[in-house]
This record gives structure tokens, C-alpha cells and sequence, in this order.
């Protein structure tokens, strides 16, 4: 149980110290949850054992997000793209979405083997981060992309990997086909 020592109790007032001393803390607490917050609104995130029994009953894709706590790329990536609601939007109409932080040694059910985080980084050549990984439905890797994608071409690249568009075309005209869509 917490124990706040300076809060008003029969035998004790609190004094001016302490008041303020609760005032900061309170404060602190503030201003750090909506920030947390912030990062990931509108993305909930799954382990990878529920994003796979997920995508293999609805018919949708995981999206593995390796980072590690050192990328400054992954915290612009947290920061600059993975708020936008284009990109949210993206993620929660084609995937499951997966952070796996590859710096560690969690460990991780994928195609039903326990894996560590790192093993999954090696095994799927992840070389920088951040690395999106896109798997179907049963478990295969279908592509990955490699650093920092600003909003616009992420969520364009979600969206022509999770209507699996790849398999008719290539980026570039899928990207000539969404620029000449979005003119009319």
C-alpha cells in the first residue's frame, strides 16, 4: 500500500513543505501521463501470440514494429508519424499491431514458438531500426521497411500492404494510382 508521510493523519498537520512537496508530485504525474499517452493514442498493441490468433480469425495482418530504446529515428517515428490519424486509421484497418523491441531479451510467441525479441531481429534480418514488418494471416513475413517513413507514405505504404495491392503492382504505380485518385 502507498504511504503518503505528509498527508493529514490524527496525530500530525502537514505543513507548507509538504503541501507543495504534494502539489509537485501531483503535477509531475500531470504532465507525464498525457505525454505516454500521446504516443500511442489510437494504436492499441498487441503481443504477438494475440496479434496472430487475431489476424488468423479476421482475416487481417500483423504488423511487427521493431525499435529499440536508443533510436532516435523510433522516437520520431513515435513522435512525428504514429499519432497521425491517416496512419492510424491505416494500422487499425489492416493490421495487428506488434512493438517488439529488439534491444531486449522478452520473449515472444511467434508462429507459435517462444522466441526472444532479438532471435525474431536476427531472424528476420532486422539491421536498423525502426523496421516495420508485415506478415499475413499465417504467420509469413511479406515485406519489411527499413527507418523512419514520414506520415504520408506510411500510411500509403500500410494501406498497399494491407489491401495487398503488392500483389499487383509495384509501389511506384500504386503511388501514381493513389496521387491521381486523390486529384479527382
Amino acid at each position: 500500500m502507498l504511504s503518503i508521510p505528509f498527508m493529514i493523519d490524527n496525530e500530525r498537520k502537514t505543513g507548507p513543505l509538504q503541501t507543495v512537496g504534494f502539489i509537485l508530485l501531483i503535477l509531475m504525474f500531470a504532465v507525464r501521463i498525457p505525454t505516454a499517452v500521446a504516443q500511442d493514442a489510437g494504436i492499441q498493441w498487441y503481443s504477438m501470440e494475440k496479434a496472430q490468433a487475431l489476424a488468423k480469425k479476421n482475416g487481417k495482418k500483423v504488423l511487427a514494429y521493431a525499435v529499440t530504446s536508443w533510436c532516435v529515428y523510433c522516437k520520431k517515428m513515435n513522435e512525428n508519424v504514429l499519432p497521425e490519424q491517416a496512419v492510424i486509421d491505416s494500422l487499425n484497418r489492416y493490421f495487428y499491431p506488434v512493438k517488439i523491441s529488439i534491444d531486449s531479451n522478452d520473449t515472444l510467441a511467434f508462429n507459435s514458438k517462444k522466441i526472444t525479441a532479438r532471435q525474431f531481429a536476427q531472424k528476420y534480418n532486422v539491421r536498423a531500426t525502426p523496421t516495420t514488418i508485415f506478415i499475413d494471416n499465417k504467420g509469413n513475413v511479406m515485406g519489411q521497411q527499413p527507418g523512419y517513413v514520414p506520415a504520408d507514405m506510411f500510411s500509403r505504404l500500410l494501406a498497399y500492404m494491407g489491401s495487398e495491392a503488392f500483389l499487383k503492382m509495384d509501389f511506384k504505380m500504386y503511388m501514381q494510382k493513389y496521387v491521381k485518385s486523390e486529384k479527382n
